[in-house]
């Protein structure tokens, strides 16, 4: 990953998209709420102090029964497995992302500590403005860009179709994107107007739709081969997000009724002692919509 990459981030999640049709695709859904992140990691207590030491995440007891992390405005939940997930990078989400304030020192203070850099301290352009890559403890990626905070900020995804995937969380969940639909560009994805783009804000977390860089040769940005075949997120080292409601019940049968593909029914699950069900979101995205008051409300339910 190079500059441009992060570049064209920071330019996604910053530029000023128009809003003003964007609320025709929701039709009247009730809007979810941004809930967690699901790891699969080998070891819970190493990936919560991690997330603790790197980013202020709050080690918690996720309702008295799981060993969590609290992020500002939603959660870091672990699935313990016993060996580690296939880390590729060819999943329907790209990576996780935290702000920095001071990013080039933070970094220097990082790399002094050990921690895993992926890609190292890069410019973004203009004054203290930086990017950087680091791998957690079970090889997920995660960014850390200059936003003058430092808190969870985004989740970046790879889409065959970027308005069909944002059309799904605006039909499905009722979070609406900056712009109703946009049109793929004709660019060679090199630079930002070749790269189709979408972005969805829902509560603290910026949704990112990049069109998957599946071009030959392989767009700069893009250190690996092209990405031509989207893999599901389940069993991997980002497993799922989740969504929450007040009460799921309707939104289940709704699913349901909508055809949504249904991956785990509607349940109780004892390990998070939550009330939830699984679909299958674009690019096999695996979503979770848990019963739960909104934070901060519904922090220590």
């Amino acid at each position: 990953m190079n500059r441009l990459g992060s570049w064209l981030l920071a330019a996604a999640m910053l530029a000023g998209f128009g809003r003003g049709s964007a609320g025709l695709l929701a039709q009247q859904v009730e809007s979810a709420r941004f809930h967690h992140v699901t790891l699969n990691v080998v070891d819970p207590q190493k990936s919560i102090q991690f997330y603790s030491r790197v980013f202020g995440a709050t080690p918690i007891k996720f309702r008295g029964v799981a060993d969590a992390a609290f992020t500002e405005k939603s959660f870091l939940l672990f699935n313990k497995v016993e060996s580690p997930a296939n880390s590729k990078l060819n999943t329907g989400i790209w990576h996780i992302g935290w702000g920095g304030v001071d990013v080039k020192n933070e970094y220097e203070w990082w790399k002094n500590h050990k921690v895993d850099i992926h890609t190292p301290l890069t410019p973004l352009g203009g004054p203290d403005n930086y990017y950087m890559y680091i791998s957690g403890p079970d090889k997920e990626l995660i960014e850390i860009n200059t936003m003058g905070h430092h808190r969870f900020a985004h989740v970046h995804f790879f889409c065959t179709d970027v308005n069909e995937s944002v059309d799904w969380y605006v039909k499905h969940l009722g979070i609406k994107p900056r712009v109703a639909r946009r049109e793929k560009p004709k660019g060679d994805m090199s630079t930002l107007a070749g790269i189709w783009i979408n972005v969805i804000q829902c509560d603290n977390v910026t949704m990112i739709f990049f069109g998957k860089p599946d071009v030959t040769p392989a767009p700069p940005w893009w250190p690996d081969e092209p990405l031509k075949d989207i893999q599901p997120t389940k069993d991997r080292p980002i497993d799922r997000i989740g969504f929450s409601y007040r009460d799921i019940e309707p939104v289940y049968e709704r699913m349901q009724k909508a055809g949504v593909k249904i991956l785990e029914p509607l349940a109780e699950r004892p390990q998070f002692k939550l009330k939830s069900f699984v679909v299958e979101g674009p690019e096999g995205v695996s979503v979770e919509i848990v019963e739960a008051r909104p934070i901060p409300e519904g922090v220590w339910d």
